[in-house]
């Protein structure tokens, strides 16, 4: 758990240097942060059930780079990604909105209408909007922000080291 932490802790302040670079970054911080959400009892069908990462993306980049992490390990589950699912798919345990995507949180919500996702996004102020997890770009860092009203009204929780490496965490 503490190698993980510090493996996250290293995400969170990765450089963010070209696109490719800056979406494997993002995609590397995804990764990690979903390894330390707690979902409710009944959220997946089996204990070998895998994690359904959906991405929403307009960047080639940006799906290339959460592609490499199809069938890595999330805890005893592997991390299943898919790319831009369609909108009728509602069976997303964590989604990432990318700014890229032209598909906002409240487009989002419309569509997956009281879907308990752990949620992701880059778009400015993401987190204020009732996301989760905003990442951010602080000089030529990532970082993120955190929204703990929006993951407790979706019945989700969160292991509290994570929050410890949070730029602002949202009450």
């Amino acid at each position: 758990m503490l190698a993980a932490l510090a493996l996250l802790g290293a995400c969170g302040g990765a450089p963010a240097q070209s696109l490719g670079d800056d979406a494997a970054a993002k995609a590397k911080l995804v990764a990690a942060l979903v390894r330390f959400v707690q979902w409710p009892t009944g959220t997946f069908d089996s204990d070998a059930s895998a994690l359904r990462l959906c991405v929403y993306s307009g960047s080639a980049a940006v799906e290339r780079a959460f592609a490499a992490h199809q069938g890595s390990a999330v805890g005893a589950r592997t991390l299943r990604v898919v790319l831009d699912p369609p909108a009728a798919d509602k069976s997303c345990h964590a989604v990432y909105l990318d700014a890229s995507a032209g598909l906002g949180l409240p487009d989002w919500r419309r569509r997956h209408a009281g879907e308990a996702a752990f949620t992701i996004g880059t778009s400015d102020g993401f987190a204020s909007d009732g996301g989760m997890v905003e990442i951010v770009q602080v000089d030529s860092d990532l970082r993120f922000d955190f929204n703990l009203q929006a993951l407790h009204d979706a019945g989700l929780g969160v292991h509290p080291g994570v929050l410890k490496l949070a730029r602002r965490v949202k009450p």
